[in-house]
Order: C-alpha cells, then structure tokens, then sequence
C-alpha cells in the first residue's frame, strides 16, 4: 500500500482481485448477479423481460478484514440492455501506528469506488456484445486518484451440442492511464455435460484471468443443478505478490421465478478464515 500512494498508481486496485458478484463461475461469462462487474457482454436481458435489479455484498476474513458491495439495475431498451452499478470495496481495521504498536489518530482508509455505465446487445443470434465506460476512484489515507476506463467484452452462447458458452473480455482498460491503472484480461468457457433439460443438468467450465504485474489466475468448477437448486464447486490457482495459492471454492444458488439467490464460500490460504459471498438478482417484465 505504501508502494501505491508513493508512485501515480490509482490505491486499491489490488481490492478488486476478490470474486465480487461472482457465485463459483467464470467472471469473462458471469451469470448470477448480471451486474457486469467484469464482462459488460454478461448484462444482456432476455427478451421477455426488461428490469433487473442486483445487489451482492462479500466480507473476506477477519484477518483481512476486506468487505465489498455492488448495487446494479438494468434496463432492455430497443434490443439493447443498458445497466449502471456501483461496486465499493474496503479494507478495515488499518490502523495507524508511530515507532511502536500504539496507535494514534484514526484508522487509515483503504478503498475502492468503481462506477459503470454498460450497454449489451445481442448481434448474432449467438454472440452478443457490449461495453462499459467505468470510473475508479481509489484512497489510500490522505492520497485519492480517480481513472476512467472503457471496456469490451462479448459472450457467444448456445453452441454446439454441448450448449458450449464462451466469454472474454478486457477490465479497467485506460490506455490513458496505463502507468496508473493495471487492466486484466479474462476468458471463461464452460459446457454441458450432462443434461435432462435446461433444469436438471450438470456443467463444467475453465476460466482465466490476468493483469500484467498484479496477479494471474487459473479457476476449474463444475455445477449441477436439479429443478430450483444449484450446487457448484471450483478450485482456483493463483498467483500474486510472487506467491502462488489454491483456494477451493463452494457455492449455491436458488432459481424461483425471476429470482436468482447466491451464496459462496471461498476458502483462504496460510490458515485465515474463508470469504463469503452473497447476491440476489430478480428480473421484471
């Protein structure tokens, strides 16, 4: 952190490494919270509907003590969905200390403020697009920096037997900023495997991450779900900070009518206690 407030880096970029909004699934292909977080492609309302509404929340260990939140609404207008979210995440507990452990004064902030405004339309009966123009504010005690980024993505669905779906797409994309603002690339595919109807099926899926400097990933999972309720598991490899880390992750999800509720463990390395995850999406006609 001290790195980041003495260099142009925009503080708390290392706060958006965590799956915020994401229940055990691929970020390049989302699914859950349709927020857009990480793929503005992933937003996409179906045509029988024309609102969303998303809200989720993560609180990582005590140990950590890094919590985050998003908000996001959507709306499907002339076959284009538009969508606006606001994602804050922090790091508590930060406190500030002289030549000794006592501490003095007040706790040292450290967070992250990402604002979107994404828009996604299905070009081919496949494939559909979109882009985010997002802002990033980051504070780490008395130094606040604010980028703006433009990102792509796209998501090509329904293909083959195996319903294979494929997504990618870039984040926090500031050719303008490149000095001060570390952009990832993600990929994600995933498959059916086995299936009796859209309801009762079992899936698999891979998904990679990367952001030059910051950290790479690797994430294997597989879900299966039986008419209202989704079990997923993954297992994800990690490197940051030039150390390498396997996390397992477990997750639920609960279909009812436009409802989607999720919930998600992530386990953590070096013996801290897991992170959770929670989100909840309802659609309106």
């Amino acid at each position: 952190m001290c790195a980041a407030a003495q260099s142009s880096a925009i503080p708390g970029r290392d706060l958006l490494t965590f799956p915020i909004g994401l229940v055990v699934e691929a970020p390049a292909t989302g699914g859950v919270s349709g927020a857009g977080i990480w793929n503005p492609a992933a937003t996409e309302l179906a045509d029988s509907n024309r609102w969303r509404l998303s809200v989720g929340s993560m609180n990582a260990p005590t140990d950590v003590a890094v919590t985050a939140q998003f908000f996001a609404v959507s709306h499907a207008w002339l076959g284009t969905t538009y969508t606006a979210s606001m994602t804050r995440a922090n790091v508590g507990k930060l406190l500030r200390t002289d030549t000794d452990p006592l501490t003095i004064g007040d706790e040292i902030q450290y967070q992250t403020v990402l604002l979107s405004l994404q828009a996604s339309r299905r070009l081919l009966p496949h494939l559909v697009a979109g882009i985010a123009v997002r802002s990033r504010n980051g504070r780490l005690d008395d130094v606040s920096r604010t980028s703006t980024s433009v990102d792509v993505g796209v998501v090509a669905d329904h293909l083959t037997p195996l319903d294979l779906r494929v997504g990618a797409s870039s984040f926090l994309l500031s050719p303008s900023a490149m000095s001060r603002e570390t952009a990832s690339l993600l990929a994600g595919v995933d498959a059916r495997v086995i299936a009796r109807d859209t309801s009762h099926t079992i899936r698999a899926g891979y998904s990679f991450q990367r952001a030059n400097g910051l950290y790479t990933e690797h994430f294997v999972y597989g879900s299966g779900r039986w008419d209202k309720l989704e079990v997923r598991v993954g297992t994800a490899e990690t490197a940051i900070y030039q150390q390498t880390n396997w996390r397992m992750r477990f997750g639920v999800v609960f279909h009812h009518g436009g409802y989607l509720v999720g919930v998600a463990r992530e386990e953590t390395p070096n013996g801290f206690a897991p992170s959770y995850q929670f989100t909840l999406s309802s659609v309106f006609p």
